[in-house]
């Protein structure tokens, strides 16, 4: 009994995601707080919107899509996010130019409407 107290004891505060502070725009900060609402966390909705862009290379924002959200001033801002999505933004930081870049991206994903529209509800 000792041992498995021990044990789960280990596993209850380890997280395996890290905390990484990102310069980023406030109105790329404020879309991504909404969208925290509807995918559950602010990190998940990065997560997901990260993959998108990893997944549509042949997509790039174009930064004249964006220019309304890189207008905005800079702040930072720390999310907790796993090693794959830290991982993927430094590789598109690349194609972007910066990490708050990237960012401004995928609040701009975000931002986007479902191209599919009601489609996804239940009894649609």
């Amino acid at each position: 009994m000792k041992s498995e107290t021990r044990r789960l004891n280990k596993l209850k505060d380890t997280s395996h995601n890290l905390a990484k502070r990102y310069k980023l725009p406030e109105a790329a900060l404020k879309i991504i707080e909404r969208a925290g609402k509807i995918h559950g966390q602010q990190s998940r909705a990065i997560q997901v919107a990260v993959e998108l862009l990893w997944h549509n290379v042949a997509i790039l924002v174009s930064d004249a899509t964006m220019q309304s959200i890189l207008d905005s001033p800079v702040i930072g801002k720390t999310y907790k996010l796993t090693p794959r999505t830290v991982t993927l933004i430094e590789a598109l930081s690349k194609d972007y130019g910066t990490q708050g870049n990237v960012l401004a991206a995928v609040a701009y994903t975000l931002s986007r409407p479902d191209p599919r529209g009601d489609a996804l509800k239940y009894g649609a």
